[in-house]
């Protein structure tokens, strides 16, 4: 009887005694996904705070252009490309002269930058007003693409100066 219950044992399969999933008990398992995560977003953080990525656009040319009141206000000059540097310096030229014929402005800093098709002149003034911090973007079209219009009077008008 011995042997024929030896016999019906060999000959049936029997589950495998080592399974993976039966020997590790899943919450040590998930306690370490979790430790592994935490280790790998302090790291992350780590070098982040470490190497900090900077995206900063230089400008082509930077001026400080001095007023007739002794004001300074800086001119920054921003390009794309090469292709529009001698239109995007002559219109700083005019800027500046223009500048230079204002006792005082609001304006502490002039960004001027023209898009690649030479059609649109991007201007941005950043300054102060009763203590607050002023902005103002102008953008104008000039579709024969030579910023003929640029002169003492229009940048009167668009208050340049006080």
């Amino acid at each position: 009887m011995i042997q024929k219950f030896m016999l019906n044992s060999l000959s049936q399969p029997q589950p495998p005694k080592y399974l993976l999933g039966e020997q590790i008990n899943p919450a040590p398992r998930l306690v370490a996904v979790i430790m592994l995560l935490l280790l790998m977003l302090g790291v992350s953080v780590y070098f982040i705070k470490k190497f900090p990525v900077s995206d900063a656009i230089l400008p082509l040319a930077q001026q400080t252009v001095t007023l007739q009141s002794g004001q300074s206000v800086q001119l920054l000059l921003f390009a794309n490309s090469r292709v529009n540097n001698h239109l995007l310096q002559a219109t700083a030229d005019t800027v500046s002269a223009a500048l230079m014929q204002c006792s005082k402005s609001p304006w502490q800093q002039v960004y001027l930058s023209i898009s690649h098709e030479k059609q649109i002149l991007n201007i941005s003034l950043k300054g102060e007003r009763n203590g607050r911090l002023a902005l103002r973007n102008i953008k104008a079209d000039d579709s024969d693409r030579q910023m003929g219009f640029i002169n003492q009077q229009w940048l009167q008008g668009v208050h340049l100066c006080d």
